[in-house]
This record gives structure tokens, C-alpha cells and sequence, in this order.
């Protein structure tokens, strides 16, 4: 026990030691019993085998490859998808209501965008981006599961992210 008002005093111990083998105890000059310290090495980088170095290959192609065709898709789906609400709604809203004002339906036919309402044009681009969203989002489970399909058929470990 420390005295109140007394001054603690901290020394170096050589007989502590850090390496791993050791797990002994020591004792310092008061007799007190001094803890081990163990110290838990990084792991070292095991050096990559051929198949490692191959799988990493087929999955980089595979990866390629999915997400190539997933991204091809999202544009093409998702611009027919917004082009189509677009059309619907130039149907379906400004063709009726150049009907009814019978001066602008010239204008109708020559600026079809620019005739359809702020709704529509939202709408059809949020439709366009959800098309989109959702096939990058199935391309890349996708590529997650045909990657999966590359490490168990070269027996491979797979990632941990």
C-alpha cells in the first residue's frame, strides 16, 4: 500500500520480457510478482499459390464481365423505361390539353418536353433511375455468386468482405 502523501516511485524491470515464448513470472527487488506480458505477432502474409493467383484472375473477368452486362442493361432499361413514362405522359397530359387550347397544340407536336409538366418529367426520371438501381444492384449479386461459384470449384478460400 502507498502511504498518503508518499511519492510513487516506477522502475525498470529487466527481466520482463516480450517475447512470445516466454511466460514466466518475475519478481523485483520488493518481492512483488511482476505480470507476463505475451505478445501476439501480426500475421504474416502466406504467399499465394497458383490457385490463389488464378482464382483472383477468373474472378477479376467474372466481375468484368457481370457488371459490363449489368451496367448495359441499366442504361437500356432504364432509358426505355423513362422514355415510356415520358410518352405516357405527353398522352396522356399535354396531348389532351392541346386539345382543349386549341392555338397550342402546334406547339404540342414541336416541343413535346418541353410541353409536359414538371410531374411527368420527375416521375419519369425517378422511374428511369429505380430501373437502373435495381439492375446494377442484381448485377452485382450476380457477380457476388458466380465469384463464390469460382472459389468453390478451385477450392479456395473465400473473402471475408
Amino acid at each position: 500500500m502507498v502511504k498518503k502523501g508518499a511519492a510513487m516511485q516506477v522502475s525498470f524491470n529487466p527481466n520482463v520480457s516480450f517475447r512470445q515464448q516466454t511466460n514466466t513470472t518475475t519478481q523485483n527487488n520488493n518481492g512483488a510478482t511482476a505480470p507476463t506480458v505475451i505478445v501476439v505477432p501480426a500475421e504474416t502474409k502466406k504467399k499465394s499459390g497458383f490457385r490463389e493467383d488464378l482464382s483472383k484472375i477468373a474472378k477479376f473477368f467474372t466481375t468484368l464481365s457481370e457488371m459490363t452486362k449489368a451496367s448495359i442493361k441499366a442504361i437500356g432499361y432504364g432509358t426505355l423505361t423513362a422514355a415510356s413514362f415520358m410518352a405516357g405522359f405527353w398522352a396522356f397530359g399535354t396531348l389532351p390539353r392541346g386539345f382543349k387550347k386549341g392555338n397550342s397544340l402546334i406547339g404540342v407536336f414541336k416541343h413535346p418536353i418541353k410541353n409536359t409538366s414538371k410531374t411527368g418529367k420527375v416521375v419519369s426520371a425517378l422511374a428511369g433511375l429505380g430501373v437502373a438501381a435495381y439492375h446494377i444492384i442484381k448485377g452485382r449479386l450476380t457477380t457476388n455468386q458466380r465469384t463464390a461459384n469460382v472459389e468453390h470449384q478451385l477450392k479456395t478460400g473465400h473473402r471475408t468482405v
